[in-house]
């Protein structure tokens, strides 16, 4: 017997996933739309099914299992009889001290637990799971040890627009940033990026399927769907079909690879879109700092960091800081990532480069010039001078830190002469995860963190209380929910000007920089106030701490 609608939502407002205030509107909503109401309920509230039973598994009490952890018990899971396999909803599994646990997709299936514990000879302690990984990891366990699964779950079926509608609810409600779909041996995987971090989508695909669904993606991204042994790249425009959501950009790109035709969807804009300079993250004094660089009349500021760092947002978001009815502000990117009213966006391609573009700016009277990443002497060299001829130029460049992209320049060919009279300042940053503030769990540290997390001396004396992550329904279990940026700014003044100019090294620039606050001392900043984990961190450990 499935878990009603009613039963979850409950559950949703008992947690606080919902308010139940709120629950009357979403019904007459979802009347007017001929949805479901937990479909309805998901939508409006932005949450998968999945942190509905992950409620209701607190509500009653019960371990909830995530689909990492639904790996059968192989042992157990032979001793059922072959016709009862596959037949009802639940997997035995062992838990991480090794007990027994059944996986169930409803708290109240005495029949399952007493089916199982009878075959086992063992008793089992009930745990609850979603029913679409559920399902996914025991047609997996089935077909292992051979044999078919009669169970169907809702969003099955082999309509290809039918599931690329599904994945993209999903994607839309985990807040998804990317999404793979992997070919392997047994079929295709997919895998959605959230925070940072690949969670995998419940239900796994056939052969049959995966083709299906690899050419209704390439169809709708403008891809030749004949073509399966070279790499292609594409873009589209999607909108959940039955759903009232705006329209998302979304890129695309598939490679051959042993298996089939892997693809990879970046979705664009969805979050960061909305986002402001005070909600990135960045320090009080650094943001009024970086505030004050961007109304400069001319210069350059650059921002750094690998790939998925936040880059482009904190540029948007300088963007959306500046009046574009009262300056002119052309930028060049690749792709165009968010569109912004009343201003230019110029997208590169075959045809038009960064080096064409920006010398093609020079021409339109600019104030601000925004370039989506510098790569090449001709960029460079163009922006340079564009910011030493009265213009605000402000790009991205991939370095692992502030000072580091002085060298970077000058590696590509700009003159260091014209690097120290025209940059007015370099940001460094990255993305961790944010702890969920529902579940966190705080704990004194311990001497070795505190003497991690302290500058001075006489703070490490002090009592410290950090926080660790836990799980719940909000987060779905991750202990995590969003990201937050780390930053590390280096502003040049005329002794680093000069500096620079005169060919001085990183640790020269860097001694030079007096009160420059790195990415590892900001993120312990954020440790000590309760906002992330210092595991999140340790990457950016220098090797002197």
């Amino acid at each position: 017997m499935a878990v009603t609608e009613n039963v979850l939502i409950e559950a949703g407002i008992q947690v606080g996933l919902l308010a139940e205030e709120d629950l009357r509107a979403i019904r007459i909503q979802a009347k007017r739309e001929r949805l479901r109401l937990l479909e309805a309920v998901t939508r409006s509230c932005r949450f998968p099914e999945a942190a509905l039973y992950q409620a209701l598994a607190d509500v009653r009490g019960m371990k909830f299992l995530q689909s990492s952890e639904l790996r059968v018990d192989t042992a157990a899971f032979s001793l059922l009889p072959r016709g009862v396999r596959g037949q009802r909803l639940m997997l035995p599994v062992r838990g991480k001290g090794g007990e027994a646990l059944l996986a169930l997709a409803d708290p109240d299936d005495r029949l399952s637990l007493d089916r199982m514990e009878r075959a086992a000879g063992e008793g089992y302690t009930p745990a609850l799971a979603d029913p679409q990984a559920l399902w996914a990891a025991l047609r997996r366990a089935v077909q292992d040890g051979g044999g078919t699964v009669a169970l169907e779950v809702a969003g099955d079926g082999s309509d290809p627009v039918k599931m690329l509608d599904d994945i993209m609810k999903e994607a839309y409600l985990r807040r998804a940033s990317d999404v793979h779909f992997e070919p392997r041996e047994g079929g295709m995987r997919i895998r959605l990026r959230v925070d940072g971090y690949l969670q995998e989508y419940s239900r796994p695909l056939g052969p049959a399927e995966e083709e299906g669904l690899m050419n209704r993606i390439k169809v709708l991204a403008g891809l030749d769907i004949a073509e399966q042994r070279m790499a292609q790249d594409g873009a589209m425009k999607y909108s959940v079909l039955d759903w009232d959501l705006p329209e998302t950009d979304i890129r695309v790109a598939t490679i051959p690879t042993r298996w089939g035709e892997r693809g990879t969807m970046r979705i664009l804009g969805q979050e960061t879109g909305k986002l402001t300079l005070e909600q990135l993250g960045m320090p009080d004094f650094m943001l009024t700092d970086f505030r004050h660089a961007i109304t400069r009349p001319y210069g350059m500021i650059l921002v750094t960091g690998p790939t998925g760092s936040g880059k482009s947002t904190t540029l948007y978001g300088a963007i959306h800081e500046l009046s574009a009815d009262d300056l002119n502000i052309l930028t060049v990117e690749d792709p165009v990532e968010q569109t912004i009213a009343g201003i230019s966006q110029v997208q590169v391609s075959t045809k038009v480069h960064f080096a064409q573009a920006l010398r093609s700016f020079l021409r339109h009277d600019p104030d601000v010039i925004l370039v989506g990443e510098i790569r090449d002497l001709e960029t460079v060299e163009i922006g340079l001078r564009a910011a030493m001829t009265g213009h605000l130029v402000m790009s991205t460049l991939h370095t692992n830190d502030s000072v580091g992209a002085v060298t970077r320049l000058v590696d590509i060919g700009a003159e260091r002469f014209l690097i120290g009279s025209t940059l007015i300042g370099v940001l460094a940053q990255r993305l961790v995860r944010r702890l969920c503030r529902h579940c966190r769990v705080g704990r004194p540290a311990r001497v070795e963190e505190r003497r991690l997390l302290c500058r001075e001396e006489e703070e490490m004396i002090k009592e410290m209380i950090i926080y660790e992550p836990c799980g719940c329904s909000f987060c779905l279990g991750s202990g995590y929910r969003g990201r937050i940026g780390l930053f590390e700014a280096l502003w040049i003044t005329r002794d680093l000007s000069q500096v620079i100019a005169e060919g001085g090294g990183e640790s020269r620039i860097r001694d030079k920089a007096k009160k420059l606050t790195t990415l590892w001392q900001d993120g312990c900043a954020k440790v000590v106030a309760g906002e992330v984990s210092l595991f999140e961190i340790m990457h950016l450990r220098p090797e002197e701490v």
